[in-house]
């Protein structure tokens, strides 16, 4: 289990957003990936905290808890981000479906 900082690209968790995951500290050798039982905590865009658990993820797609709603989401592609954020390095950007 790892606790992730994410930053929602929008003001509201909603199909389309992009929630962008990223890991304060990882050691060199680790490629940080989102799993099942992960949490994250973070704000939106007007500074709003949020929070919530990873339910599930496999490959590509991924479930999320958030104020005990549950959100399918997808891995993010380049064209997704529109370029706001680099879907590369510690970091993982999905895409709530």
């Amino acid at each position: 289990m790892a606790n992730w900082q994410a930053t929602l690209l929008n003001s509201v968790l909603t199909t389309g957003s992009v929630l962008v995951f990223a890991r304060d500290r990882t050691d060199d050798a680790e490629i940080p990936r989102v799993l099942s039982g992960d949490t994250f905590y973070g704000s939106v865009p007007d500074g709003n905290p949020f929070g919530g658990a990873v339910v599930g993820a496999k490959g590509g797609h991924a479930i999320v808890e958030v104020d005990q709603k549950r959100h399918p989401l997808h891995k993010a592609q380049p064209h997704e981000t529109q370029g706001d954020v680099s879907i590369d390095g510690p970091r993982e950007a999905w895409v709530v479906d």
